[in-house]
């Protein structure tokens, strides 16, 4: 590191054009650089406080490039740490595992600029007046400016003064348009923001989350189009009746927990996850999103993963197949040191080598998925509630192998008691007008045969109030079959749950 004079200095950068380039072609996602900055920004958060990271898009200078700003509040760096960061596989410092390769920030500008569009990136070290500039692409021997404040794009404006770090990079549109996945090819700052808000909301959930007990969440994430800035939620994985199984693995020279969450894919909560709308990108129920999350701490750290953990009869990977569409689910790890679980240097996927993920893979494999998940779910719901049944009212008789109509139609559960007998249909989704329509069919059908129904409930994780509508003009004006002999049977008596009520969620 050479001084030139008062407000310059020269590094040397063990990286050659040609080498950065190269680096650019690493087929990382805009989503996936973007990434590489927030984990830094987390990672360099001040003891106490809490992380807050602001992305912003704006216009580029040309039809064919954006302006992305990536500015956070944590602890800067002084001049022999940005020459070190800015070194290709560099010694993170700290211990904090989202500085995990040292290859972060080069990945990130290599990656998010094409290897050779502009970028500029400011810091200032802890207690520091001004920031330190420096600018590339990339070059052996780079000059650091000291200036008094970033240079930042007219249309945004930082949620607050003094940031510790500011990225300002020159996107072109091709690589933005890759946070869509393939065959995106959005224009507009709107919606290549909602898409990469979606991809923030999952991989930092667990940091976005409220803590149980502060009831804050760990770090925030605001993502800005111009003026209209947006807080990035937290997208959890949307499971219908979810089953849990917990675990423990060795590795790195300790027992580590384990607990696995999977069912079948709530599409209802699929639809609203992000800000409201539609999730576009994650849990498609489809061949590319089937499979689990995989989440170490709060950082989810690879999603989809199907043919990754589980093996077929014939030992190899697990075909992804329709069978697997609505199968979702979710592995939570504890944090673990550096060089644990370990991901590619650009963290674009996990170490296939990693000895410690086939001994966990080898684990998960116990627990095959789920074909059909939604009907297996069903299946558990059905067995817990008739166990909770019988748990109150053990002289009761719980069945689900009542059959009625020729068709051999099975009700999902019949509790027969002294004086009762009550219809169960259980479902792992939202209450819908079939599954009212599948009561009435079960409670026709056993008046047919002769038996006659006391109530008839759906239980669900949640109901509109539309459906509990139609559940009363089912009751009030709606007439069941006549008994056998001819004689009337009784109103229908159709009620609506939720899994809560019945200790079921």
């Amino acid at each position: 590191m050479n001084e030139l004079h008062k407000n310059f200095h020269s590094i040397q950068i063990n990286i050659t054009p040609h080498t950065f380039a190269g680096l650019a072609k690493q087929n990382m996602a805009f989503h996936q650089g973007v990434m590489e900055l927030c984990d830094n920004a987390i990672a360099a958060s001040l003891p106490g406080e809490k992380g807050l990271i602001f992305i912003g898009l704006a216009p580029g200078s040309s039809k064919d490039e954006l302006l992305l700003v990536v500015a956070d509040w944590g602890s800067g760096m002084d001049l022999s740490q940005l020459e070190n960061a800015l070194q290709l596989g560099s010694l993170p410092t700290g211990s904090n595992r989202l500085n995990e390769h040292g290859f972060g920030i080069n990945n990130a500008l290599a990656s998010l600029t094409g290897g050779d569009r502009p970028w500029a990136l400011y810091t200032r070290g802890r207690g520091a007046a001004g920031y330190l500039k420096v600018q590339g692409p990339f070059t052996p021997q780079m000059t650091v400016e000291e200036v008094d404040t970033p240079a930042l794009p007219q249309e945004l404006t930082l949620p607050r003064d003094h940031p510790g770090t500011v990225y300002c990079i020159h996107v072109p549109l091709a690589i933005a348009q890759s946070v869509q996945g393939r065959g995106g090819k959005a224009t507009d700052l709107e919606t290549l923001r909602s898409w990469l808000v979606e991809h923030l909301g999952v991989a930092y959930r667990g940091f976005l989350d409220l803590d149980s007990r502060t009831m804050e969440p760990s770090a925030k994430i605001i993502a800005a189009v111009g003026s209209d800035a947006k807080l990035v939620p937290p997208i959890p994985v949307p499971i219908a009746g979810a089953l849990v199984r917990r675990f423990t693995v060795e590795m790195g020279g300790q027992v580590i927990p384990v607990v696995y969450r999977y069912g079948a894919l709530d599409e209802d909560k699929r639809d609203h996850l992000v800000l409201g709308a539609k999730a576009k990108y994650y849990y498609q129920g489809n061949q590319p999103t089937q499979g689990v999350d995989i989440r170490l701490g709060k950082r989810v750290i690879a999603t989809a993963q199907l043919s990754e953990i589980w093996r077929g009869p014939n030992g190899m990977p697990l075909a992804r197949h329709n069978n697997y569409n609505e199968f979702v689910g979710e592995v939570l790890l504890p944090e673990l040191p550096r060089g644990v679980l370990s991901t590619l240097n650009n963290k674009t996927n996990l170490n296939p080598n990693d000895p410690d993920w086939q001994n966990l893979f080898s684990l998960l494999a116990q627990v095959p998925p789920l074909a059909h998940p939604k009907a297996c779910t069903e299946k558990a719901l059905q067995s817990r509630w008739i166990s909770a049944l019988l748990a109150v009212n053990p002289q009761d008789r719980v069945t689900d192998e009542m059959t009625v109509w020729p068709t051999g139609t099975r009700i999902d559960v019949l509790d027969e008691g002294a004086d009762k007998r009550v219809i169960y249909e259980l479902k792992a989704t939202k209450g819908e007008p079939l599954h009212l329509y599948q009561l009435k069919m079960y409670w026709d059908g056993l008046v047919l045969d002769g038996v006659q129904p006391t109530e008839a409930v759906l239980i669900v994780p949640k109901y509109t109030s539309d459906l509990a509508r139609m559940t009363e003009l089912i009751n009030d004006r709606l007439t069941p079959p006549a008994l056998p002999d001819g004689s009337p049977s009784l109103p229908y008596h159709i009620k609506l749950a939720t899994h809560e009520e019945k200790c079921l969620a």
